[in-house]
């Protein structure tokens, strides 16, 4: 069901960086503050529970989209997969891709992500959000296409 990173044929694995996790912590530590001052406050005290009860759901539901969604280069092909309940799995082969456009923000270059789009022929366009690594992921996949163009 799901790509081994480690199989033979994987030149490249990648999943979305860890920045996806920042909001749902912050909000977890505001609801436990919460939750810690107000321990007089008997009603502060009960929508610092139920905040952190939605903060915590809020990480899973993340750690969910972290771990299935991802980026895999073949050496004939890249598979993106996305989505928790509506699962996205696209197979774009390599001689189909046109353009690969990367997008990183200040603190996106300072750790290492950023939003990546790969068109392919016939309008095909895939955009992840905070990918991890995404200039190595365009590299391979420029290294990819310069030799698939040489064999041709």
């Amino acid at each position: 069901m799901f790509e081994k990173p480690y199989d033979s044929n994987v030149i490249f694995f990648t999943r979305m960086h860890w920045i996806i996790f920042l909001w749902p912590v912050l909000a977890l530590c505001a609801a436990l503050a919460i939750v810690f001052y107000a321990a007089e406050i008997d009603i502060l005290q009960k929508i610092g529970y139920g905040l952190a009860a939605v903060a915590l759901l809020w990480i899973g539901m993340t750690w969910m989209t972290y771990y299935f969604s991802s980026v895999t280069i073949k050496k004939n092909h890249v598979i993106i997969r996305t989505g928790v309940v509506v699962r996205q799995t696209i197979d774009i082969p390599l001689s189909k891709i046109e353009a690969i456009d990367i997008r990183q923000s200040l603190l996106g270059s300072m750790l290492s992500y950023g939003m990546i789009c790969i068109t392919g022929t016939g309008g095909t366009r895939r955009i992840i959000n905070f990918l991890h690594h995404p200039l190595t992921c365009r590299r391979y996949i420029e290294q990819l296409l310069g030799e698939l163009n040489r064999n041709d």
